[in-house]
């Protein structure tokens, strides 16, 4: 069985359609290849949006749905949509192990901070307006202006700490939206949904790697489509 690890979509009223494309072929090749699709939380922004997050993207939901239909499709819950899943999950991965997936915002120093609580307790409430949104995006954004190395690299020892305590073969998390996969270490981060790719983790057999979706990887399904 191959899982297909993906987190920190972000989707809502306000991506741009390239996003909702990737997304919605990344789900696509789990349906077509048979694989099990893994959404690591933050998949839909519901902090800011509410069920309008969701509502917004019909074609991914629907994907979703069918994925869970024939059960090849697995959730968490992240920091933006914490009614998206469960806290972690534990694969068996043939060829790899016991492999923890938890989107990991609980071990964020940030987040986990007084500071970090009141902002998403504030996001929660008034995120539906729009300088709201701006200015927790723009707190966000200076504060790891200042220590962003040192707050993702405490992030991963804590994260690898968690991995080692329970003797997990691997652990994938998110939320820092910066890919990672180094021979020899047991953290894997799936990286994010950025401007113009859509980064995941590939769990397999023959162990664990990063890949990506771009534009050419959806120019190559709509010639297919054509013929």
């Amino acid at each position: 069985m191959t899982f297909l690890v993906a987190s920190d979509w972000h989707l809502s009223p306000e991506s741009p359609p390239l996003h909702a494309r990737l997304a919605r072929r990344f789900l696509e090749r789990a349906l077509e290849r048979g694989e099990t699709a893994v959404l690591n939380g933050d998949v839909f922004d519901e902090l800011f949006f509410g069920a309008r997050a969701r509502a917004a993207h019909p074609e991914v939901v629907l994907l979703m749905e069918a994925l869970a239909r024939e059960g090849r499709l697995r959730t968490t819950r992240g920091n933006h949509d914490p009614a998206a899943g469960e806290e972690r999950l534990v694969l068996d991965v043939p060829g790899v192990g016991r492999v923890l997936v938890a989107h990991g915002d609980a071990l964020d120093p940030l987040h986990a901070s007084a500071l970090g609580r009141l902002g998403d307790a504030l996001s929660r409430r008034l995120g539906h307006l729009a300088a709201v949104r701006r200015a927790a995006r723009l707190a966000e954004a200076a504060a790891r202006a200042l220590a962003d190395r040192r707050m993702r690299e405490v992030f991963r020892r804590r994260c690898l700490a968690t991995v080692e305590r329970e003797r997990f073969a691997l652990g994938v998390f998110g939320h820092v939206h910066v890919a990672h996969l180094v021979s020899g270490d047991r953290y894997v981060n799936a990286g994010r949904l950025g401007a113009r790719t859509l980064g995941y983790v590939v769990l397999g057999r023959a162990g664990a790697r990063l890949a990506e979706l771009g534009a050419e990887d959806l120019a190559g399904a709509m010639e297919s489509l054509a013929k």
